[in-house]
């Protein structure tokens, strides 16, 4: 809700782009302390705006991406993009003086109406794509991309079977995988996952207690589909010797099946990575009954946190659809997509109740989360928010 009483809040200027946050690209409507701003970007200059407020300090060298998604992640940078875009300390002390004499002269003078303006969600606008995405959710996307390709253990993989196929052809021994090199594969698809989702800044706004719930409930989703995805972009099944380096683990069947479950998730590379993104951050994505006790998650106590990201991303997933593919297109990819997750889904879970090594690594993992601290040095590189 907003009003246009005070003195901080004037017209619109005509070269201003019209209901967006100068700051951060939200909705916004009225000009606050001399920019048209957003209500969450107003409160923040009213409360960091003052020139001897302490120096805030940014730990990416002053250069982090300020959009609707990472704009509580850097208060330097926010407060810097709120001065570059015209808003102005000496407003917020003006305002404070107009209240008081408002006060006074209240009984005196009609109240101006209080009027709402609308969002309009993605989900409910008209059919043409092109309408949706901004250059905010572009940014967004961007920095999906960057961080999970800077993260991917594709190209290392590819080098380890490659190098294996070679040995293996030009030695006179029989050379061949076994367990533990198929679980540190399983491992590697793991570990870059963690990553990548660590570097998102809704990650990292989580308590600790908030970042180990998120891991248990949803990481073993994530590793089950992204675990397909990266063993497609491995080339694990481009050629049947390539198959030996999972035979040990999962055994002939198994692997078939894990073969053609990839060969279905043939989408568009950008698209699954946004959806990796929103699968993390979903608010119901329990793979294991673990021994946790569900009364006590933490992200179910505090779960708005957990919705704001989830509906940002599963918003973000139907824009590029309908940007990419328009309305017809868009509701036939996205059902072929959830039809591609659910049996991914089921297929994880019966590797977990049939598959001895599968269930000990999955347990483990579980276990890790638990007791260890999530965020490790690596993930804490500024993949994400930084300009490219």
């Amino acid at each position: 809700m907003c009003t246009s009483d005070g003195p901080s809040e004037t017209k619109k200027k005509p070269n201003q782009t019209n209901n967006v946050c100068q700051v951060c690209g939200d909705g916004a409507s009225i000009i606050n302390y001399g920019a048209l701003s957003c209500l969450s970007c107003r409160t923040f200059f009213r409360r960091n705006g003052f020139p001897n407020k302490q120096a805030l300090g940014c730990r990416y060298d002053g250069d982090c991406e300020v959009n609707m998604l990472t704009r509580k992640v850097c208060k330097a940078c926010r407060l810097a993009k709120c001065l570059s875009v015209g808003m102005n300390p000496d407003l917020i002390r003006k305002e404070d003086l107009t209240r008081e004499k408002r006060k006074l002269s209240k009984s005196k003078s009609q109240e101006l109406p209080v009027m709402t303006i609308s969002q309009q969600s993605a989900l409910d606008g008209p059919t043409d794509g092109n309408l949706y995405l901004k250059a905010s959710d572009w940014t967004i996307i961007s920095n999906i991309v960057h961080a999970f390709d800077a993260f991917s253990p594709v190209s290392e993989v590819r080098r380890m079977i490659e190098n294996f196929n070679t040995l293996s052809s030009s030695s006179t021994s029989n050379v061949q995988y076994d367990v533990s090199q198929s679980l540190y594969l399983m491992s590697s698809f793991y570990n870059s996952l963690q990553s990548f989702i660590c570097s998102t800044p809704d990650f990292q706004i989580l308590t600790l207690d908030e970042q180990r719930s998120l891991f248990q409930r949803n990481m073993l989703g994530l590793l089950c589909v992204g675990g397909m995805y990266l063993m497609r972009e491995s080339g694990i099944f481009d050629k049947p010797e390539n198959e030996l380096v999972i035979l040990p683990l999962y055994g002939t069947e198994v692997t078939q099946q894990a073969k053609r479950i990839c060969q279905q998730l043939n989408f568009d590379p950008i698209l699954l990575k946004v959806l990796f993104v929103a699968l993390a951050f979903s608010s119901n994505c329990y793979m294991i009954h673990n021994r946790g006790n569900i009364s006590k998650d933490s992200l179910l106590l505090g779960t708005f946190r957990l919705l704001g990201s989830q509906n940002v991303y599963v918003e973000l997933v139907w824009k590029y659809l309908m940007h990419t593919y328009g309305y017809d297109g868009s509701v036939l990819t996205f059902s072929k997509l959830i039809k591609r997750l659910l049996d991914t889904l089921k297929f994880s879970i019966d590797m977990y109740k049939n598959n001895r090594f599968h269930q000990t690594f999955i347990d483990g993992i579980i276990q890790q989360n638990e007791t260890s601290s999530i965020v490790g040095e690596k993930a804490i590189v500024p993949l994400w928010g930084k300009k490219s």
